[in-house]
Order: structure tokens, then sequence, then C-alpha cells
């Protein structure tokens, strides 16, 4: 054999060690391995400890080995770049009951009688952990609709925390977790109505314009992502009343 043909020979043995390698690192990576995922009961401890710590949502996910649809939610979700990146610092926990022991215990605890289970909660406002069910027979979530309802629950649970302490002129604490819920998901025109009434009535209170004119702000803001809403718009108009009244421009 000449040169050509022993370089053009190692050429396609390189080649199909390439692919061969490949396709063992492919059939591999299909298993989801949980990089920053607290792991089993310790994990589940040490996660519940961080998400109570800092008022952070909890995840908690349980899963079986060699199961037809965990291996699905792995795949087709959790190992989605835009789901790793939504869910990037926030305390999550990957439970396997089929460990038995303590990992089956918190199965238990939480109701689960099937796999996968997903849930969100807050823990340190004592709320019902709420199941997210991205599989259905008439339809499974996409992956903008699995975030969707990920972030529809987080913010539901802050905004009403926040509004349980705006109700008894907890104005700071009001603002602290409407503010947490627009970090969640800034697209919700409802979370800057919200922020807009608390700046709106401490400033009323207080006869201080610049919370006045946070309050406008919120509320422009509000009806730049819902131009329709009602409420929205008669606070504005009221707000601007008071403030004319005021003389603040």
């Amino acid at each position: 054999m000449n040169k050509n043909g022993l370089f053009l020979k190692s050429v396609l043995c390189a080649t199909a060690f390439s692919v061969l390698t490949g396709l063992f690192i492919a059939d591999h990576a299909i298993s989801y391995e949980f990089y920053d995922w607290g792991h089993g009961a310790i994990g589940y401890e040490l996660a519940v400890m961080d998400a109570e710590e800092d008022k952070k949502p909890l995840i908690l996910y349980f899963y079986l080995d060699s199961d037809e649809w965990s291996e699905k939610m792995n795949n087709d979700y959790l190992a989605v770049y835009e789901v790793e990146a939504f869910l990037i610092g926030i305390p999550k926990v990957e439970i396997n009951p089929g460990k038995g022991g303590q990992e089956k215990s918190i199965a238990v605890k939480y109701g689960v009688d099937r796999c996968p289970a997903f849930f969100v909660s807050i823990p340190s406002f004592g709320s019902k952990p709420q199941r997210i069910h991205p599989f259905s027979k008439d339809h499974n979530l996409t992956v903008d609709e699995f975030i969707k309802e990920l972030k529809g629950v987080i913010v539901y649970q802050y905004n009403e925390k926040a509004y349980q302490h705006y109700e008894k002129k907890e104005y700071e604490e009001a603002l602290k977790y409407f503010e947490m819920a627009r970090d969640f998901d800034p697209g919700k025109a409802y979370t800057y109505y919200a922020i807009g009434t608390v700046y709106h009535s401490i400033g009323f209170e207080k006869n201080d314009p610049e919370y006045l004119e946070k309050a406008e702000e919120n509320y422009v803001e509000a009806l730049e992502i819902d131009p329709d809403n009602k409420e929205t718009k008669e606070e504005l108009k009221k707000l601007r009343e008071g403030m004319e009244k005021l003389g603040v421009k």
C-alpha cells in the first residue's frame, strides 16, 4: 500500500473511531445528571434550609430510574437549556423513592403515588406545594408552557404574601414580595400594578412626591403590558389628579 493509501486508511479509521466515540457519549448523555441539584434525603434538608432562609421557591422532583416517563421528563424538560437557565438560583432536589428508606418516606410525605412528580412551593410561607403535570392525554406542555406554569406558581405565591402585608399596611414587606414576584416574571402586568398601588398609598400617606412618581412609573409599566386594564387606568387617573392637587408635575 502506498503512502496515499495509508493516509486515507488512517483518516477513515480516525473518523470511524470519532463516530463510535460520539455515539457512546451520546448514549450516556441522555441520562440527565442533575449537576446543580441537591440529591436524596440530605439534599432535601439542605434545599429546604436554603429556601426558608432567603424566602426562595423550592423545587422537589421525584423520579425513578429506567422509568419511561421519568426519562421523558428529564430529557424533554429538565435538560433543556431554557428550563435549566430558569432554575438557576432556585433550591432544587431530586429524590428517587426507588432507593427506599428516607427517600421513600419523603415521597410519602408529599403524597407521591407515581413518578415523575414535580412540586413547587415557598416553604417559608407555609404554602401547600403545587404539583406541575407536564404530561396529559390531550396535550403535553411545551417547554415554554412548562416554564410559564413554573413562573405562575411562584409569582402567585409571592403576590399573595405581598398582598397580605399590604392589607396590614406593612408596605415595605409588601414591596419586597411584589418585587420578588416581578423578578421571577417581569412580564406580569398585575405585579407592576400592585407595586404601583403600594407606592401610591405610601406617597399620599407621607405626602411624598418621590413615592407618587414611582407609583406612576409602575402603573405606566403595567399599561404597557396590558393597555386595556381598566383598574390600572382608573388608579393612574386618580394618582395624577392627586399629584396635580399636590403640585407634583
